[in-house]
């Protein structure tokens, strides 16, 4: 038997038998000086208590799971066989112990016992039975809810988790795209295709290489260190084909043993070289927190760019922050 369906096994039992216990304690409790009703107390409640745990384990993991493949006529009529079959087992049981089971009740001395009836016994164990067969099922529909729910669960995180990854991914693309258009026009002119524009395909590629490829990427933490390697080529990527707006980059801060969420800084920094005017240098500011990250842009800003800010739904994106993470999980 698998460790998994073993400890299953022995934690229902475990729960089953601590509530026979608890039903039967003050009949224990009363009779704990009698031999006799001592023994009739554990050998009708324990032993059946045992019988009772084993048939409902049964319906629950074996029997009521074959409803998907042998559909509910014939699960409902392999379950009702399963009950029949545990009537006769708690009759044979009783054959072992009939004065503390099959015994109608404590005979007076000088009285003649009196039994049930194979009938009669097998008619108040079918009662028993049912009972424990609509317990089972009970507890099988509240297993299948759980599972059900946790599987909707874990597909509503995965999807969200796509759903943020292709988002990102649509940005960062966006963005690579427009310095594919600055290459293009680059490799227009002759004197400038085999050097320039030969450096720009290559540092592009290793962008496209590290976006579509890298397993940080595809976690959604990557080493901040590696990072901002990458972001370096994009930063010499940008100067070499925007020349009219070059941009350095000023950091302080520790870089090692972090990890951040990857491309938020090349999204970040596109947004603030979008708000910045043309034909003056940029510097752009990291500063490496304990736990946070925050990228910044010194470059001027025109009259009408700071009256829009002004406007209700205008987000001033001349400071971006994110989150840093000890470890990759």
């Amino acid at each position: 038997m698998p460790t998994q369906k073993t400890y299953r096994y022995w934690i229902h039992l475990a729960v089953w038998m601590a509530l026979v216990l608890l039903y039967i304690f003050p009949m224990l409790k009363g009779n704990i000086s009698s031999p006799l009703g001592l023994r009739y107390t554990i050998t009708r409640f324990i032993v059946f208590g045992f019988i009772n745990f084993h048939l409902f384990y049964l319906l629950v993991f074996v029997v009521y799971p074959l409803h998907a493949r042998a559909g509910t006529s014939r699960a409902l009529l392999l379950a009702f066989s399963t009950v029949l079959a545990f009537c006769m087992l708690k009759y044979g049981v009783g054959h072992i112990w009939p004065d503390e089971i099959l015994q109608l009740g404590i005979a007076m001395i000088g009285f003649k016992k009196t039994y049930h009836t194979f009938w009669s016994y097998f008619r108040m164990t079918l009662q028993t039975g049912i009972l424990v067969g609509l317990a089972a099922y009970a507890y099988y529909v509240f297993l299948m809810w759980r599972t059900g729910d946790r599987q909707s669960r874990r597909l509503e995180l995965e999807a969200a988790a796509a759903g943020k990854q292709f988002a990102q991914m649509q940005v960062s693309t966006g963005l690579l795209l427009r310095k594919l258009k600055a290459i293009k026009s680059l490799l227009e002119t002759e004197e400038k295709r085999e050097k320039e524009g030969a450096e720009a395909i290559l540092q592009l590629s290793e962008l496209l290489r590290y976006m579509l490829y890298d397993k940080g990427v595809k976690l959604d933490k990557a080493p901040l260190d590696r990072e901002l390697y990458y972001f370096d080529i994009y930063l010499k990527l940008h100067n070499r084909l925007f020349p009219g707006q070059q941009v350095s980059l000023h950091m302080t801060g520790p870089t090692t043993g972090r990890y951040v969420t990857p491309l938020l800084l090349q999204t970040a920094a596109e947004k603030l070289l979008a708000r910045s005017q043309n034909g003056l240098p940029v510097v752009l500011k990291l500063e490496i927190g304990a736990d946070e990250l925050a990228l910044s842009s010194s470059a001027g800003t025109s009259l009408l760019q700071r009256l829009a800010q002004w406007l209700p739904g205008t987000a001033d994106m001349r400071r971006f922050k994110t989150p840093l993470y000890a470890g990759p999980a």
